[in-house]
């Protein structure tokens, strides 16, 4: 099952004044060349939730959002109120992934966090 990410960022009106979500948000990768902001979300473990007598009825699913920016204060920004949109439904795990990719020269703040998806 696909993790309804896009759909929960879509829906929050003040995610849309820090990031176009329709065309910066991408699933495993951004295309070469995007320009930041952006968010990338990846699936990174899974477990189906079986019963003995039944099959799954929920899949627990662990996910990441990477935020990428030219700067850091933009990169949390985003990755903060992400974060306050998702944190709705997911259990955050890790709150603070931090990176800086010295050749794009991009700031990059994340979390990852567990999302359980009725079956």
């Amino acid at each position: 099952m696909s993790l309804p990410i896009y759909r929960a960022l879509k829906a929050d009106a003040p995610l849309a004044l820090l990031i176009d979500v329709e065309t910066k948000v991408y699933e495993d990768v951004a295309p070469y060349g995007t320009a930041p902001p952006y968010i990338v979300w990846q699936t990174i473990s899974g477990q189906a939730n079986n019963h003995l007598d039944e099959p799954a009825n929920f899949d627990d699913t662990q996910y990441q959002i990477m935020v990428y920016a030219a700067d850091a204060k933009s990169a949390y920004a985003i990755r903060d109120a992400v974060r306050v949109v998702l944190e709705q439904q997911s259990w955050i795990l890790n709150p603070s992934i931090h990176q800086y990719d010295s050749k794009a020269k991009l700031y990059g703040r994340g979390f990852d966090a567990n999302w359980i998806l009725a079956r």
